[in-house]
Formats: structure tokens, C-alpha cells, sequence
């Protein structure tokens, strides 16, 4: 079982309370995502995982097992307190400014501060910080320009002497007094400059001029300067183990902030990452925990912000990484290919080092296959001409086998499978295998008759069979009516499935996004005109690149996506009828939108006009489904494997999968 979490080293022994156990200041090493104001950084929002039970998910929280609730905190939120110690940050030379140069016969020390020209000014002050304007000969000030930020960010100290030291034995010498180690030597100047990048927790600065030193000085001391103290204040989040859980089971979540938040005037929040909405919050301690529980299964991710109570003052708030949990979920989809039906199952977690494996099953409770304790599973049954039986799949308690042998012991483990039904937490949606469907498309209107008794569709039926469905146009283009009410009329009185096809043939723009949204508006508007109803297909056609057509050279990614978002919007499917050929024009598109949306794999649907074919054939004579391959993922379940060049009857002839959605009037 892949364990989860946002930091990045491993999580502590939690076997007996896993969100309290161990606490130290390396949970926090994983934090990364911070701002002074304005919006998250990109890098801290959590990207939505496939939701494998096809539901959303509503987050119910409560309180961890044997926890007590937070005072004046949200509800079902349980704090605790265990201070970490501070960690130790880095320096740097400021952007803009150069390494202190060596002076000679002084001895170098690492690291090296900016030493700034002669009466440059000093870096600005944090505002709860001062510094005399009239300091007399032989101070040294210390200053930061900034004395409270989130993790990972810096802070500028300055150490300004009232003489250069370049041509003393002395050196200008910053430390962090809580770490005690050197921050930044400069060998000349009088003014020592160094920039410091924080993790967690309060530091402590001081600057001295001494002979050159490594460590805290004790003795020898020329100078000291105030003490400036910054503390970089940051949060961390680990869900419990197991995060993998079944659904209604409850998952902990426990945030670590870097010190006592009531202190600082700050309280711990946990927000679902996706939406942003508050799950609960702490106003006091160090540790903030709740348990989050999901009816359905699916993946939910948490993310821990640091915020200022209202009427602090203060304003830097930072956030943690998301932090996923699992609910177990599984998924079942059916392919046919050679009389063969084959069945994968998958889970949205991987079973390996759980107590569940996957299994497969005939409507009827027959196991296909073994079951797997991974986080696929594969099952193969002949179709024997019946498309009507049905499948699921299940994540259950794997069982305890009974190790027999000799010819029943296949049956026997197969009769435990069974029985492991009571124990099941999780099960698919029943499916079915897809069958191969033989049709036509055509340019022209298949019949002038509600019956259906003349036009193209009696001269197809006749001379090819009689088709499962008929592709036709949404909306007139150039030289093709749309599907008439008649057509639709006589559909429905011989169950014809009609394929919606969409082309404004505005071929020289099939570039950009807002063109994608407006092909989208327009096959939308008028399927919903016609009482299409939501979850039926709906083909864009993009035609090979020609003369009639020149703009198909160019369909980039950003005009496919547009058409995806604005059908699905709408309530329809996206189907993209196109060149499928691995490198051409459509492909390129197609894959640059897939690498941006892996989800279109399976959401989406391609319907190939390539290899397009010679000869004759009827609906019997049909040759095999063998679109060509688009060189990256993607669900190419249609095929018009031959053009009519005009023939009689005037139609494409096509095969597409049943799992495209239809439209049956």
C-alpha cells in the first residue's frame, strides 16, 4: 500500500496513535509552500485525482479516536503541544551584491558576507526594529529586513560598524546565536551584508568584530551588536496509517506548526484542497488533527494553512503541501476483440500490502479469472454471441486458501472467492461488454419520409444491410442540410441510433481556444434545440487537410481542449472525428491536449477516418475494427473505413463500439 504524505521524509512509527507519535522538527523538512500575501504559490495546490467511484465526495469530520476537542477551535479539531526545535536555514550573498574580496595576511572565514561600498545605506529595518541615526564611533548595529516570514523565505541582515575594518586584524562577524553557527564573516568595510533563508522556528542574531573565528566567540570580542531576532514560522501535515482505507472508515489528519500558534496569534486550519472550503481549525498548540471520513469511494486531499487570528496584526500565513487520503474505490471496463471479452479492473490504490484484493464477476456471481491483490486485475470470457451479460468487480478481504490439491482445488478456491462477498468494500457499476455497431454517415438527408420507407436509408438497408445507426449534421454547412425532424421522426420508428456530427466548415480556424468554445456553443445550442438529451456523443469533424479544408493543417491542442470543455459543460460527450495516424495534424493536437488533460483517455472518444479503404463491402462483408493507432492514448472506438466517392448509395460507411452514446430519439 503506497503510503502518503506530504513531507519529504519518512513518516514516524505510528502504529499505536500514528498522528501523535514522535513528534520532532524533521516533520517539518517537507514544508515548502509559503506567501507573505497575495495568492498560494502554484506549487502548493493540489491537482483532483480520479474519483474512481464516480461520485464527489462530501467530507464528514470528527474527532481522532480518543482525542478531546480543541478549545475555542473548530469542530471535531484535537490539539496537542510539542515544541520543535528550530532549524537551521542558509546564507547567501544578496542578489546585487558580490562576496567580501579577500584582504591579505587576514584569514579567510566561511561564509563570506557582502561588504558594501563606503557610505552606501544600510539595509531597511524590520518595522519592530530601530537603530540610532547618531550611534557614536565604535558601534556596531545589527539590523534584518524582516523579522517575522513564512518557511523558506529570506531575510536580509545588515551589520554596520561605524569604521571599516579592512584595515584591522578585526572582521565584521554575523552569527545565529540559537544554532551557533557563523552566518557571514567580511574581512573589510564597515558594513557586513548576508542574506538568510529560514525553515522553522525563532533565531536568535548577533553580529561581533573579532579576530577571524569559525564558532561563537568568548573572549576577544571588540564589538557586539544588538541582538535581532526573526522567526520563520512554517506547517507541515501527515495523514495517518493506513491512508488507505474503505469507504465510511475515517482517516486522521494532523498538521504541525512550528511553535505554539496562541502564542504568535496565529491558529491551524485544514482546508479540503480542492475547494479551499474549512474543514476545522486550532487556535491553540502545536499540533492540529481531525479525521475525516468519506461515504463513497474516491481520493480526497487536505492542505494545512498558517493564518493570523483576526485582530493579530499580523499578516505572513503560510500553507503545507496537500496531503491525500484514500477511500477504495474500483473501476471496471470491458473490451471485445476476437470473440473474446476482456475485463480490467482498478482499483484507485494499490493493494499490494493490503488485506484486499480485486476480483471479477459474472452478473450471475461467477468469478472470472483469480483475484489479485494489486492494483489491477485482468479477466477474459468468450462473448458467445450475447452482449447482454453484464460484469462487476469488487475490492475484497482477501481470504485464507485452503491450500487443497489435486483437481478440486482450483473449484475450492474459486467456492472461497465467492463467499468472500459479505466482506466487500468496494464494487463497480455493473458494464457490459461493447458490441461493434455498422452504419453509415452521409451529407444528405436519409429519407423525406417519418416512416423511413424511401430515400437513402431502404437503398442502404438494401444493397448493405441495415445500418445500426447514421451519421448526420447537427447544423447546414456548406452544402449538407441538417438532420431534419422527419429524419429524426423515422429514427425513432426503426430504433436507428443517430451519430451527431458538428462542422460550421470555418476549416481555416481550428487554432485557439475561444474558436474551440465557439464550435462547442454552436453543436451544443442546436442539440439541445433538437432534444438531444445529456450524455449523448457529439462528433466534431475535423476533415483531412486539403484544399477544401486547409485550416486542418493547423488544429493545435488549445482548440481541442475548448471543444472538450465546452460539450462537457453542456452536459454532452466529445467525440473527435479525425485523422488518427500517428504524426499527423489531428494527432499532434490530440496528444498535446492529452499530455495536458490525461483524463480524455477515457472521457472522450475518436472516431478515425484511416486506413480508408477499397473494395465493396456490405454490413456482413465488414472488415475488422482496425482504425490506425494515434501514437498516444485515447479511445478510438469509431471507424469510417470507406468513403463513397459518390457512389450509389451516397454514404461513408462506418463501424463504431457501443460504448459511444448514441442518440435514440
Amino acid at each position: 500500500m503506497v503510503a502518503l504524505s506530504a513531507l519529504s521524509v519518512a513518516a514516524p512509527n505510528t502504529a499505536s496513535n500514528p498522528v501523535k507519535a514522535n513528534m520532532a522538527s524533521a516533520l517539518l523538512s517537507g514544508i515548502g509552500c509559503g506567501e507573505s500575501s497575495g495568492g498560494v504559490q502554484p506549487s502548493c495546490v493540489a491537482t483532483a485525482t480520479d474519483n474512481l467511484a464516480g461520485a464527489q465526495l462530501i467530507e464528514h469530520v470528527e474527532l481522532p479516536k480518543g482525542d478531546s476537542q480543541c478549545p475555542e477551535s473548530g469542530i471535531g479539531a484535537a490539539c496537542g503541544s510539542r515544541e520543535p526545535a528550530p532549524e537551521a536555514g542558509t546564507a547567501s550573498v544578496p542578489a546585487g551584491l558580490v562576496s567580501c574580496p579577500a584582504v591579505p595576511n587576514k584569514v579567510m572565514v566561511s561564509p563570506i558576507g557582502a561588504c558594501t561600498p563606503e557610505g552606501a545605506q544600510p539595509v531597511p529595518a524590520a518595522p519592530n526594529l530601530s537603530t540610532p541615526s547618531d550611534a557614536p564611533l565604535g558601534q556596531l548595529t545589527l539590523r534584518s529586513s524582516q523579522s517575522m516570514l513564512a518557511y523558506g523565505s529570506t531575510s536580509v541582515l545588515d551589520a554596520r560598524a561605524t569604521f571599516s575594518v579592512g584595515k584591522t586584524p578585526w572582521t565584521i562577524e554575523i552569527f545565529d546565536q540559537t544554532k551557533l553557527t557563523l552566518v557571514a564573516a567580511c574581512p573589510q568595510s564597515s558594513d557586513c551584508v548576508v542574506a538568510y533563508t529560514g525553515k522553522t522556528g525563532l533565531h536568535s542574531f548577533v553580529a561581533y568584530l573579532v579576530m577571524p573565528t569559525q564558532s561563537m566567540p568568548t573572549d576577544g570580542i571588540q564589538l557586539s551588536s544588538n541582538v535581532v531576532d526573526i522567526r520563520w514560522i512554517g506547517i507541515g501535515l501527515l495523514a495517518s496509517n493506513p491512508s488507505v482505507v474503505p469507504p465510511g472508515k475515517a482517516i486522521t489528519f494532523t498538521a504541525y506548526a512550528s511553535e505554539e500558534v496562541s502564542k504568535l496569534g496565529y491558529q491551524v486550519e485544514l482546508r479540503d484542497a480542492y475547494s479551499r472550503d474549512l474543514l476545522t481549525y486550532c487556535t491553540h498548540g502545536t499540533t492540529c488533527s481531525t479525521s475525516l471520513v468519506e461515504p463513497m469511494g474516491g481520493t480526497n486531499s487536505v492542505i494545512a494553512a498558517l493564518k493570523p487570528q483576526p485582530n493579530s496584526g499580523q499578516k505572513v500565513t503560510t500553507y503545507s503541501a496537500p496531503v491525500s487520503g484514500i477511500w477504495l474505490a474500483v473501476r471496471l471496463t470491458a473490451r471485445t476483440a476476437d470473440g473474446v471479452i476482456n475485463l480490467t479492473a482498478t482499483a484507485n490504490a494499490d493493494l499490494t500490502s493490503s488485506p484486499w484484493s480485486l476480483y471479477i464477476y459474472s452478473a450471475s456471481g461467477q468469478l472470472l479469472g483469480t483475484p489479485c491483490p494489486f492494483s489491477t486485475c485482468t479477466a477474459s470470457t468468450s462473448a458467445a454471441g450475447d452482449d447482454t451479460t453484464a460484469y462487476y468487480a469488487t475490492i475484497s478481504l482477501r481470504t485464507t486458501s485452503r491450500h487443497a490439491t489435486g483437481p478440486l482445488g482450483s473449484l475450492l478456491s474459486r467456492v472461497d472467492a465467492v463467499r468472500t462477498n459479505p466482506d466487500v468494500v468496494a464494487r463497480s457499476p455493473l458494464v457490459r461488454a461493447p458490441r461493434l455497431l455498422w452504419g453509415v454517415d452521409s451529407c444528405k438527408a436519409f429519407t423525406q419520409d417519418p416512416s423511413g420507407a424511401s430515400g437513402l436509408y431502404p437503398q442502404v438497408a438494401g444493397s448493405y444491410g441495415v445500418p445500426d445507426f447514421w451519421g448526420r449534421y447537427l447544423t447546414t454547412t456548406y452544402y449538407c442540410p441538417a438532420i431534419s425532424a422527419t429524419e429524426i421522426a423515422a429514427a425513432r420508428a426503426r430504433n436507428l441510433g443517430i451519430l451527431p456530427i458538428y462542422d460550421d466548415y470555418d476549416c481555416g480556424a481550428l487554432t485557439g481556444y475561444g474558436t474551440g468554445r465557439g464550435y462547442a456553443a454552436g453543436a451544443t445550442a442546436a442539440a439541445s434545440a433538437m432534444g438531444i438529451p445529456a450524455g449523448t456523443g457529439i462528433v466534431l469533424d475535423i476533415e483531412p487537410p486539403g484544399d477544401a479544408c486547409p485550416g486542418a493543417s493547423f488544429v493545435d491542442s488549445s482548440f481541442l481542449e475548448a471543444w472538450y470543455d465546452g460539450v462537457t459543460a453542456a452536459g454532452y460527450v466529445p467525440v473527435y472525428y479525425g485523422d488518427t495516424t500517428a504524426g499527423s495534424a489531428f494527432a499532434k493536437g490530440w496528444c498535446g491536449a492529452l499530455a495536458a488533460h490525461p483524463e480524455y483517455a477515457t472521457t472522450a472518444f475518436l472516431w478515425s477516418f484511416e486506413p480508408s479503404l477499397l473494395g465493396h463491402y456490405t454490413k456482413r462483408t465488414a472488415p475488422g475494427f482496425a482504425p490506425n493507432s494515434i501514437g498516444c492514448s485515447g479511445d478510438v472506438a469509431g471507424w469510417q473505413y470507406q468513403l463513397s466517392a459518390g457512389s450509389t448509395p451516397d454514404v461513408d460507411s462506418d463501424q463504431v463500439l457501443s460504448r459511444i452514446p448514441l442518440w435514440y430519439p
